[in-house]
Protein backbone atom coordinates (compact mmCIF):
# COMPACT_ATOMS: atom_id res chain seq x y z
CA UNK A 1 0.00 0.00 0.00
CA UNK A 2 2.93 2.73 0.77
CA UNK A 3 4.20 1.92 -2.40
CA UNK A 4 1.68 3.17 -4.52
CA UNK A 5 0.83 6.12 -2.50
CA UNK A 6 4.71 7.30 -2.59
CA UNK A 7 4.55 6.40 -6.44
CA UNK A 8 1.77 8.54 -6.93
CA UNK A 9 2.84 11.60 -4.59
CA UNK A 10 5.98 11.11 -6.79
CA UNK A 11 4.61 11.46 -9.76
CA UNK A 12 2.63 14.14 -8.78
CA UNK A 13 5.95 16.29 -7.61
CA UNK A 14 7.58 15.69 -11.20
CA UNK A 15 4.42 16.87 -12.95
CA UNK A 16 3.85 19.66 -10.77
CA UNK A 17 7.92 20.57 -10.77
CA UNK A 18 7.97 20.04 -14.98
CA UNK A 19 5.19 23.15 -15.10
CA UNK A 20 6.54 25.57 -12.97
CA UNK A 21 10.02 25.05 -14.88
CA UNK A 22 8.52 25.36 -17.94
CA UNK A 23 6.89 28.70 -17.14
CA UNK A 24 9.78 30.21 -16.05
CA UNK A 25 10.89 33.45 -18.29
CA UNK A 26 14.30 32.71 -19.97
CA UNK A 27 15.84 35.62 -19.05
CA UNK A 28 16.46 34.42 -16.20
CA UNK A 29 18.83 31.60 -17.65
CA UNK A 30 22.99 31.93 -17.70
CA UNK A 31 24.52 34.30 -16.10
CA UNK A 32 24.63 37.00 -18.32
CA UNK A 33 22.32 39.49 -19.75
CA UNK A 34 22.23 41.27 -23.30
CA UNK A 35 23.07 45.27 -23.24
CA UNK A 36 21.25 46.68 -25.98
CA UNK A 37 21.90 50.84 -27.36
CA UNK A 38 20.50 52.37 -30.41
CA UNK A 39 22.21 52.36 -33.28
CA UNK A 40 22.71 56.27 -33.51
CA UNK A 41 23.76 56.10 -29.79
CA UNK A 42 26.60 53.60 -30.53
CA UNK A 43 28.02 56.11 -33.57
CA UNK A 44 28.06 58.41 -31.32
CA UNK A 45 29.65 57.01 -28.76
CA UNK A 46 32.85 56.75 -29.92
CA UNK A 47 35.59 59.20 -28.62
CA UNK A 48 38.54 59.67 -26.77
CA UNK A 49 38.71 59.36 -22.59
CA UNK A 50 40.76 59.42 -19.96
CA UNK A 51 43.26 56.40 -19.27
CA UNK A 52 41.13 53.61 -17.19
CA UNK A 53 42.07 50.62 -15.20
CA UNK A 54 42.49 47.64 -17.02
CA UNK A 55 39.33 45.51 -15.76
CA UNK A 56 38.67 42.32 -18.24
CA UNK A 57 41.74 42.43 -21.09
CA UNK A 58 41.10 41.25 -24.79
CA UNK A 59 43.75 41.27 -27.54
CA UNK A 60 46.54 43.38 -27.70
CA UNK A 61 47.88 45.47 -30.70
CA UNK A 62 51.76 46.85 -30.99
CA UNK A 63 51.70 49.99 -33.45
CA UNK A 64 54.57 51.83 -33.31
CA UNK A 65 55.76 52.85 -29.43
CA UNK A 66 52.29 52.13 -28.66
CA UNK A 67 50.07 49.14 -27.17
CA UNK A 68 46.69 48.91 -27.67
CA UNK A 69 44.89 46.66 -24.96
CA UNK A 70 41.74 45.70 -26.17
CA UNK A 71 39.15 46.06 -22.98
CA UNK A 72 35.83 43.59 -23.96
CA UNK A 73 32.98 45.27 -25.22
CA UNK A 74 33.98 48.74 -24.17
CA UNK A 75 36.93 49.59 -26.25
CA UNK A 76 41.00 50.13 -26.09
CA UNK A 77 43.30 51.29 -23.70
CA UNK A 78 46.45 53.16 -25.35
CA UNK A 79 49.51 52.84 -23.89
CA UNK A 80 52.85 54.63 -24.35
CA UNK A 81 55.29 51.69 -24.34
CA UNK A 82 58.22 54.74 -25.36
CA UNK A 83 59.73 53.63 -22.34
CA UNK A 84 59.47 50.08 -21.86
CA UNK A 85 60.31 50.18 -18.14
CA UNK A 86 57.61 52.20 -17.21
CA UNK A 87 54.74 52.07 -19.48
CA UNK A 88 52.13 55.42 -19.71
CA UNK A 89 48.42 54.35 -19.94
CA UNK A 90 47.48 57.39 -21.93
CA UNK A 91 43.76 57.39 -22.61
CA UNK A 92 40.85 55.53 -23.48
CA UNK A 93 39.17 55.17 -26.58
CA UNK A 94 35.33 54.27 -25.98
CA UNK A 95 33.86 51.79 -28.67
CA UNK A 96 31.05 50.10 -27.45
CA UNK A 97 31.02 46.16 -28.50
CA UNK A 98 34.24 46.53 -29.61
CA UNK A 99 36.24 42.96 -29.36
CA UNK A 100 39.01 43.09 -31.86
CA UNK A 101 41.61 46.07 -33.64
CA UNK A 102 44.07 46.78 -36.40
CA UNK A 103 46.14 49.45 -37.43
CA UNK A 104 47.57 50.50 -40.55
CA UNK A 105 49.23 54.17 -41.70
CA UNK A 106 47.54 55.58 -38.87
CA UNK A 107 43.95 54.51 -39.50
CA UNK A 108 42.62 52.09 -36.72
CA UNK A 109 40.16 49.41 -37.94
CA UNK A 110 37.90 47.95 -35.13
CA UNK A 111 34.57 46.51 -34.56
CA UNK A 112 31.45 48.88 -33.33
CA UNK A 113 29.23 46.14 -32.06
CA UNK A 114 28.07 44.45 -35.68
CA UNK A 115 29.44 47.78 -37.21
CA UNK A 116 33.44 47.65 -38.92
CA UNK A 117 34.73 51.63 -38.22
CA UNK A 118 37.94 53.35 -39.30
CA UNK A 119 39.60 56.08 -37.29
CA UNK A 120 41.75 58.41 -38.75
CA UNK A 121 44.22 59.03 -35.43
CA UNK A 122 46.81 61.25 -35.38
CA UNK A 123 50.36 60.33 -34.08
CA UNK A 124 49.98 60.23 -30.02
CA UNK A 125 46.06 59.05 -30.37
CA UNK A 126 44.86 62.68 -28.95
CA UNK A 127 42.49 62.71 -31.02
CA UNK A 128 40.34 60.21 -33.62
CA UNK A 129 37.66 60.30 -36.13
CA UNK A 130 35.34 58.12 -37.83
CA UNK A 131 36.44 58.09 -41.40
CA UNK A 132 34.20 55.31 -42.15
CA UNK A 133 31.71 52.59 -41.04
CA UNK A 134 30.40 49.85 -42.92
CA UNK A 135 27.31 48.58 -40.97
CA UNK A 136 26.06 45.46 -40.30
CA UNK A 137 28.86 43.26 -41.17
CA UNK A 138 29.74 41.33 -37.89
CA UNK A 139 27.30 38.90 -36.47
CA UNK A 140 26.21 39.84 -32.87
CA UNK A 141 28.28 38.01 -30.42
CA UNK A 142 26.76 35.12 -27.92
CA UNK A 143 26.90 35.42 -24.07
CA UNK A 144 30.41 33.90 -22.78
CA UNK A 145 28.59 31.36 -21.04
CA UNK A 146 26.79 30.05 -24.25
CA UNK A 147 23.51 30.34 -23.08
CA UNK A 148 22.00 33.02 -24.92
CA UNK A 149 22.47 33.52 -28.44
CA UNK A 150 22.04 37.05 -30.17
CA UNK A 151 18.59 34.92 -31.42
CA UNK A 152 17.09 34.62 -27.96
CA UNK A 153 18.06 38.22 -27.07
CA UNK A 154 15.55 39.49 -29.65
CA UNK A 155 12.85 38.80 -27.12
CA UNK A 156 13.98 41.36 -25.36
CA UNK A 157 15.52 43.29 -27.91
CA UNK A 158 14.29 47.45 -28.30
CA UNK A 159 13.13 48.80 -31.48
CA UNK A 160 16.81 49.60 -33.20
CA UNK A 161 18.27 47.75 -30.73
CA UNK A 162 22.12 46.38 -31.22
CA UNK A 163 23.51 44.24 -29.21
CA UNK A 164 26.81 45.68 -27.68
CA UNK A 165 27.71 43.74 -24.58
CA UNK A 166 26.89 40.68 -21.91
CA UNK A 167 27.18 41.91 -18.64
CA UNK A 168 27.66 39.40 -15.83
CA UNK A 169 24.74 38.70 -13.04
CA UNK A 170 25.85 39.81 -9.85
Amino acid sequence: MKKPLFSLFFTFLCLATGILLSSSDPVSYGAYTPVFMERGEMENAVKIEAAQPLHSPGKIYVYGQYILVNELYKGIHIIDNSNPASPLNMAFLHIDGCIDMAMKDNVLYADNAIDLIALKTNDHFVSVQVTQRIKSIFPETQSPDGLWSPYTANKYRPENGILVAWKKKV
